[in-house]
């Protein structure tokens, strides 16, 4: 067990704030590896037997960012891995990594991930051609691109999503976020300053890290939570201060290895971060088909079975980061692990800074966190660390468990399969022709930039147990209920030729 135990040996981060400097995704990821070479003291990318990579954008999913990687790098022949756009990709690809180094398969791996999406922003401004496409459609701000006059086609099986206008990320995650408020007794007003005492110790954390964080600046909960011109209204209860900010140019390595091999490299101590154990799991549907619009059950057994695994409890857990693309996520993360989603004052729920603060740099953030949870398990000898990541339209969920002592277990992975074959089993059926009475399940309002609120979607419970999804009959509904939770109210649904229109009752 010990010669192919997995440890952490090197990691590497880098931002780029140069306003006169534009680069590719590839260039920043190739320099974080260099970064975690030194990192390690070693020279070990003579022996890396896998490259694992998360996408650059999700714009353009071919890309081939672990093999165009590993030729930069001149590596050996080897595994090449390209995961899904997922926030929790980063920790699978190390738990994948740390498996089959158990296994005596590889004896080391790359994790690597990053992107530039400010480059891509002044490249814009100075009217030449960015060297690499975006993040994300929605990765410029909203001044970049005008919203589409119709969506981009989504999967089949996001019917109801589609039929609410519930077609950007901060969307779908307020639509849950109205879950939660509801269920607190909360309106929005009251939800939005409870949610700057969430978030503020996040931007305190964020200040610690000035050479990495996009805006290392500790703030108030009253001024993440304040509606002003500089920090508008995004998906209610949401400001732009509680939402990821993905124009960044960050990337993030991690370099993991056999004990063994680390022995034979004469990797220092005191650069050893054992991976205890990991585990991942996938809601099998879209929220709009899911019996629970609140906490995902799959986030719940990512959680508590990678805490099983590694044989502790959250009580014995030093160091925490979660994903923090919106608020939701951080409650869901919080919840999974059993923690008060304000955190404590010993135990904050970030070791970055979080994606507002930070930097969201799309499917790599979590390798920033696990970066951070290394360094900061280096810095506290013998604490446990849980990183928690998160993907998708809350559909992804992986987290993992560090310290710098070895733990007297075995490594372990548990991918949660019985679970997901569970929850494949727990569907609600999404009904878009019906016409009757029904009841708010979720909602938000979504507001642009310059006009303000522009639409309320819903998520609506039939009196048979099926599930509608609408917007409303009246185009200014939106702004009548701007600081509304209609989560609870009676409305009345109707088609509309190819639309679902909703009126309160």
């Amino acid at each position: 067990m010990d010669r192919h135990r997995p440890v952490v040996v090197g990691v590497g981060q880098l931002a780029n704030k140069d306003e006169e400097r534009i680069v590719a995704p590839l260039d920043l990821i190739e320099a974080a590896v260099r970064l975690a070479v030194d990192d390690a003291g070693a020279d070990v990318l003579a022996h890396v037997g896998a490259v694992l990579c998360p996408p650059s954008s999700v714009m353009v999913l071919d890309e081939d960012v672990p093999g165009r990687l590993a030729e930069r790098l001149g590596l050996a022949p080897g595994i090449r891995r390209q995961s899904a756009y997922s926030g929790a990709a980063p920790q699978e690809l190390v738990a994948q990594a740390a498996e089959a180094i158990a296994e005596g398969r590889i004896e080391a791996a790359l994790i690597a991930g990053g992107i530039a999406d400010a480059s891509v922003r002044r490249a814009r401004a100075r009217g030449v051609e960015p060297p690499a496409p975006p993040t994300a459609p929605w990765s410029q701000g909203s001044a970049a691109a005008p919203a589409p006059a119709e969506p981009p086609p989504r999967p089949r099986g996001y019917e109801g999503e589609m039929a609410a206008g519930v077609f950007e990320p901060v969307a779908s995650f307020a639509m849950a976020e109205s879950v939660l408020a509801a269920a607190a007794g909360r309106s929005f007003d009251e939800q939005r300053v409870w949610l700057g005492t969430v978030l503020a110790p996040f931007t305190e954390v964020a200040a610690g890290r000035p050479d990495l964080a996009w805006f290392p600046v500790a703030r108030d909960p009253a001024y993440l939570a304040g509606i002003r011109p500089d920090n508008r209204l995004v998906a209610g209860p949401y400001t732009k201060l509680m939402t990821s900010f993905p124009t960044v140019d960050l990337a993030a390595a991690v370099l993991v290895v056999s004990e063994e091999l680390a022995d034979r490299l004469a990797v220092a101590q005191d650069r050893r971060v054992y991976p205890w154990a990991a585990a991942a799991c996938h809601e099998p549907h879209p929220p709009s088909e899911r019996p629970h619009l609140e906490q995902p059950p799959a986030a719940t057994a990512a959680g508590q079975r990678a805490l099983a695994a590694a044989g502790v409890t959250i009580d014995q857990v030093d160091l925490v980061d979660l994903y923090s693309c919106f608020p939701a996520a951080v409650q869901f993360g919080a919840a999974a692990l059993g923690l008060p989603a304000t955190g404590t004052a010993a135990t904050p729920l970030t070791v970055t800074g979080g994606l507002p603060y930070f930097g969201g740099p799309g499917a790599s953030y979590t390798a920033h966190a696990i970066a951070c949870m290394v360094e900061e398990c280096r810095a506290r000898p013998g604490d446990l660390g849980v990183v928690f990541g998160l993907g998708g339209l809350i559909s992804s969920f992986a987290a993992g468990i560090y310290s710098t002592v070895a733990s007297e277990r075995p490594w372990a992975f548990d991918e949660c399969a019985d679970v997901e074959d569970e929850l494949a089993g727990r569907r609600v059926t999404v009904d878009l022709d019906y016409e009757g009475p029904g009841t708010v399940e979720a909602m938000t309002v979504t507001h642009r930039r310059d006009t303000g609120p522009a639409n309320a979607p819903v998520f609506v419970r039939l009196p048979d147990g099926s599930r509608s999804a609408a917007r409303p009959a009246d185009p200014g509904l939106a702004a009548a209920v701007a600081s509304t939770n209609l989560v609870g109210r009676p409305v009345t649904l109707r088609r509309d030729g190819k639309r679902v229109l909703y009126e309160l009752t």
